[in-house]
């Protein structure tokens, strides 16, 4: 009779071992899928905003091209007019004609900033962003790797220890 409570008592006892190590186990899992939910969110919004830097880069070397065409359109125009004779002339003079050449040199200048921005989008924004997303799915591959060798150790240790322990009541007993 007297070893009928001890058996029922071991029961508990594994019982109990069973349930938090596998309440363990799924907080570990659950760990495991968050960890790749935040990092699959990561590498989609480093897309989208490559695909959005692609896009952008796409529409600012567009108005850099209509710039340059409509700067070249009206240089020719002008070049083509009496004024222009006189402008090479009277450069350092403040003339409508003066003030036109300017602004036509501005919208040049312009048109070469925004090739450049576009230049910047394409070979930098755009390829940091895939380095990243890159490099945050190599970490997210060896965070795994090592969470699984942890866990296989935690499991490890908590079979040892609850070994141990039950050799213990088991010898407190005898």
């Amino acid at each position: 009779m007297s070893n009928t409570p001890k058996f029922k008592k071991d029961k508990e006892i594994i019982a109990e071992y069973e349930s938090q190590v596998k309440e363990i186990r799924a907080q570990l899992v659950e760990q495991q899928k968050c960890l790749e939910t935040q990092t699959d969110m990561r590498v989609q919004l480093l897309q989208d905003l490559q695909d959005f830097f692609r896009k952008k880069s796409e529409i600012e070397m567009e108005y850099s091209r209509n710039l340059e065409k409509l700067a070249e359109r009206f240089m020719a125009k002008t070049r083509s007019t009496k004024d222009h004779q006189q402008y090479k002339k009277d450069q350092n003079l403040l003339s409508p004609v003066n003030c036109w050449y300017l602004l036509l040199n501005q919208v040049r200048r312009e048109s070469k900033d925004h090739a450049t921005l576009s230049d910047i989008y394409l070979n930098n924004v755009i390829m940091r962003f895939m380095q990243i997303s890159e490099d945050s799915t190599r970490l997210l591959k060896k965070s795994k790797e090592i969470a699984f060798q942890l866990q296989e150790d935690l499991m490890k240790v908590l079979n040892e220890l609850y070994t141990t322990s039950r050799q213990l009541m088991v010898n407190l007993t005898d």
